[in-house]
């Protein structure tokens, strides 16, 4: 038998442009190899990590005699590290697919598959030959040789005589990289050590922890602790600190040792604390024990010896919801015939092999959530399991509490603001069964979900969906359809602003399309469950008393009819100026301001740009305080009263004078948050205002924390970028006030103006979905551009329609793929000389492959051309299928520093 086994660590995954190699399987391994096992196999002088990735592939021999001589000089595989296949069969064929379609190694998408850290913490240990070697058997057989080692051979043959486990890491950090593996090369040559790859038990199976427990009766041990007590009155007093410990006499150690101990049975005697499921109580966490008792390992080991106390290891699971309120269950409410008929559409596809994906535009309010949620409900009764895709993380606590609360256990959480431990945690979940919902960012796509029956990807417009940084540059979106089409999924991609392309496929059959034009009531609305409030973790913002006539969606009666979508009004700042208002405020807007809360009810003010101020220049010469490192003015941050980009995270002290002519007349343009921020709270003070963006939210609790305190009405106006100006549901805000629209309108990017209209869009659909009916306030310059309009009237279509003739006429996307080739480098010359070079390189190929519809836009430098400290050059590759120049390239050595974005969500 041969196997296919993909490399995939270091430099193997350049070796070839598939990192596919043929290894022949030992007899002993036949009846246990499997497809997507991590394997050892010999690489070279090393053996290295594997991922079986196909067994007896293209091997069509017809006898045995010519089957075993196929794999006559083919290297074995060393042996299986893990039984477990770790890619399942169509995360196999979706690596293949992101290769392709990407123009990425292999190896490298099938990165995205295997669990996380799982290659970093795999090593390869040294033992003495003679020893279990299940990676070098014919080291063992090896006869030692007696020739006189050299000295670094000595001291590698002696550490692993020494050691239980040594390391080739070990080795490296005592000779140096290279003395240490020239070292162990000629050991394994003389067959006196042999390696072998090996994962830690962290990293082999679920986390165990070491708890401990009493055991003895209370009568026992109170005749313990008699005696103890007796033993201590012979001694003297023990009042040691920790350093004295080694200097003390015989006697205070042994008085320290034994108060130590009855502190420890003391505190096993009180209630269990942070209990590890599946122990028996009183028990406590074995290193929590010795932090409060300072008692050391070796007087538990006394303790359990004598009979007192038991140690035990349990599992642990590390819980990404740990510390969070509790969330009530939730029951299936009543749909209208719209969602009732999207659901059924939904379950038709899942039932259908091949169906198409489907596009649910649904306008902001009108249910989509219930839709997902019953449509999944439906998919697990089948025995099959369901993914849902949300763009940010701002986004998962909401949209985890709805689907805990429908399927209450048995949902899984993956996104990037969990850490490394939690997030294998969960992998490990989803894989043994144990879920079946998976909600997650655009990384949840990997979840090791068998039996997959729905994929839902939410809010898919979003560029968070895009990857941007590492090959493969995928986007969540067109790999979720790929996943649904080989997994045999259906996939549902919901929006209430679809994007340019999503929606041009399903007007032009490659989707289905499903609309939802009307809002649900407020009893089709996927409510978030009621959750026990943990105000000890929310932001310092007092609580007020609200009318419970004012409480939208919360108490009361709700409305049997659909709320109406929030009329919008456009503010022309134009006459504002006129009429000599100089605030951030409109006089509009500050009226209807104070009119919401004067009726107890809450506003949004939405403004897509963080700080204080945007530029600080200087009124005498025009100095601007740019970053050194980016092509980017800097931004001032009054809480800190420091200035920072927020490109490259550099940070400097706001200047108190011009730096260039020492002028004092150092000035503040421009606003952000923070800004709108000081200004609200100026115009009211009796309101309570929570700021939230990227300064305010860094970590996933943070977000949680706003979003629960606004959410549980205590505030009355939230201030923020774009994080929330999506997908919540917060049904109490009846006012949305866009404090600019115009920021971002006019980017030299094709996808300007549809981000454009889809933040104005969705920012306004946050009005108006409880009882009461909401309202928007659009302050712009602009009043009169087309996606300006199109948004305060609701009308996607008429958006769409102009900006889909645009595209057309320019071969934008989704009439023509683009690729974007970005070169970074130090020097600005050589980076210009990079992407020249490469241009004309790929000119050629175009005549080459005669793609008459195929061309370059560039070489140019990049709208910042400077970015963190490197220039940048970029062009653009504009193609209806840009695979056959992708394809040549790939298998060319690009140098480095090149970078390629396929399908990218902007050129900038």
């Amino acid at each position: 038998m041969r196997a296919d086994v993909l490399v995939t660590r270091g430099r193997q995954e350049l070796a070839s442009p598939s990192a596919l190699y043929t290894y022949a399987v030992p007899d002993a391994l036949a009846g246990a190899i499997a497809a997507g096992q991590l394997v050892a196999v010999p690489f070279g002088d090393r053996t290295v990590p594997g991922i079986v990735w196909a067994l007896d592939a293209s091997d069509d021999l017809g006898d045995a005699a010519a089957a075993a001589s196929s794999v006559a000089g083919i290297r074995p595989i060393g042996r299986i590290l893990l039984a477990e296949p770790l890619i399942l069969s169509h995360h196999r064929a979706l690596a293949e697919w992101l290769a392709d379609h990407y123009a990425a190694p292999l190896a490298t998408a099938a990165r995205l598959m295997l669990p996380p850290g799982l290659l970093a913490g795999l090593r390869t240990v040294v033992r003495p030959a003679g020893g279990p070697s299940p990676d070098n058997a014919a080291g063992d057989a090896r006869e030692m040789e007696s020739a006189p080692l050299p000295g670094d051979g000595e001291i590698v043959l002696a550490m692993a005589r020494e050691r239980s486990t040594l390391t080739l890491n070990e080795i490296e950090r005592t000779l140096g990289t290279t003395r240490a593996r020239t070292a162990t090369r000629d050991l394994i040559a003389r067959g006196q050590i042999v390696t072998a790859v090996e994962l830690p038990p962290s990293q082999a199976g679920a986390r165990r922890d070491r708890i401990v427990r009493l055991l003895a009766a209370p009568a026992a041990l109170d005749a313990w602790r008699a005696a103890t007590r007796t033993r201590l009155d012979t001694l003297p007093p023990a009042r040691l600190k920790r350093p004295s410990w080694q200097r003390a006499g015989k006697d205070e150690r042994q008085a320290e040792w034994l108060l130590r101990q009855l502190a420890a049975l003391d505190a096993l005697a009180q209630p269990p604390r942070g209990l590890p499921g599946g122990a028996a109580p009183p028990a406590w966490r074995f290193e929590e024990l010795r932090r409060l008792t300072r008692v050391t390992p070796a007087a538990l080991d006394e303790l359990a010896a004598a009979g007192l106390i038991v140690i035990e290891e349990v599992k642990v699971r590390r819980d990404p919801l740990a510390g969070q309120p509790a969330i009530a269950r939730s029951e299936p409410l009543p749909l209208t015939p719209a969602q009732a008929a999207a659901r059924d559409a939904i379950l038709d596809a899942a039932d259908t092999p091949s169906a198409r994906p489907l596009l649910l535009h649904g306008i902001t309010g009108s249910g989509k959530t219930e839709v997902y949620l019953q449509a999944l409900a439906a998919i697990i009764a089948c025995g099959r399991r369901g993914l849902v895709l949300v763009p940010e993380i701002a986004l998962t606590p909401q949209a985890v509490a709805r689907f805990a609360g429908r399927f209450p256990g048995r949902v899984a959480l993956l996104h990037s603001g969990l850490t490394p431990a939690e997030r294998l945690d969960e992998w490990r979940r989803i894989r043994a069964g144990a879920v079946d919902v998976v909600v997650g960012s655009r990384s949840a796509l990997f979840a090791p979900l068998d039996r997959l029956g729905l994929i839902v990807v939410d809010e898919e417009h979003e560029t968070a969906y895009k990857e941007e940084q590492r090959a493969p540059t995928y986007h969540a979106r067109d790999t979720a359809v790929a996943l649904g089409r080989l997994a045999g999924a259906a996939v549902v991609l919901g929006s209430a602003t679809p994007s340019v392309e999503s929606y041009h496929y399903a007007t032009h059959g490659a989707y289905t399309l499903i609309e939802l034009s009307e809002r649900a009531p407020a009893h089709a609305l996927a409510a978030v469950p009621a959750a026990v409030p943990a105000t000890d973790h929310a932001p310092d913002v007092s609580a007020r008393a609200v009318p419970t006539d004012h409480t939208p969606g919360l108490t009361g009666s709700e409305s049997p009819m659909p709320p109406a979508l929030p009329a919008v009004t456009l503010i022309d700042l134009r006459a504002e100026l006129r009429a000599g208002n100089t605030s951030i405020l409109s006089e509009p807007l500050r009226i209807a301001l104070q009119q919401t809360l004067d009726r107890g009810e809450q506003a949004i003010l939405f403004l897509n740009r963080r700080g204080t101020a945007t530029c600080v220049v200087c009124r005498e010469c025009g100095y601007v305080a740019r970053c050194r490192r980016c092509d980017v003015s800097m931004t001032f941050h009054a809480p800190e009263r420091a200035l920072l980009c927020h490109y490259c995270g550099k940070r400097e002290p706001a200047p108190a004078t011009c730096p260039v002519c020492r002028s004092a007349s150092i000035r503040y343009f421009g606003i952000g948050t923070e800004r709108v921020e000081a200004a609200v709270k100026r115009q009211f003070p009796q309101a309570r205002v929570l700021r939230w963006d990227r300064d305010t939210a860094r970590t996933r609790h943070v977000h949680e924390q706003l979003l629960r305190a606004f959410s549980e009405r205590r505030a009355d106006i939230l201030v923020g970028t774009q994080m929330i100006a999506k997908g919540l549901d917060l049904p109490a805000v009846t006012l949305v006030g866009v404090v600019s629209a115009d920021v971002a309108l006019f980017l030299p990017d094709f996808r300007a103006s549809e981000r454009a209209f889809q933040l104005l869009t969705q920012v306004a659909g946050r009005a108006g979905r409880g009882a009461l009916a909401g309202r928007v306030l659009v302050q712009t310059f602009n009043p009169e551009h087309f996606c300006v309009q199109a948004a305060a009237a609701h009308d996607y279509h008429t958006f769409y329609e102009a900006e889909a003739s645009a595209r057309g006429r320019f071969g934008y996307p989704p009439f023509r793929r683009f690729v974007k080739y970005t070169f970074a480098h130090a020097d600005r010359y050589t980076a210009q000389i990079e992407a020249t070079v490469l241009a004309e390189r790929l000119e050629r190929l175009i005549r080459v492959h005669d793609l008459p519809e195929t061309d370059l836009v560039g070489p140019a430098p990049a709208f910042m051309e400077r970015l963190r400290g490197v220039y940048r050059w970029q062009f653009i590759l504009r193609s209806p299928d840009p695979r056959p120049i992708l394809g040549t390239l790939a298998s060319a050595d690009l140098s480095r520093g090149w970078s390629v974005d396929v399908d990218p969500a902007s050129t900038l």
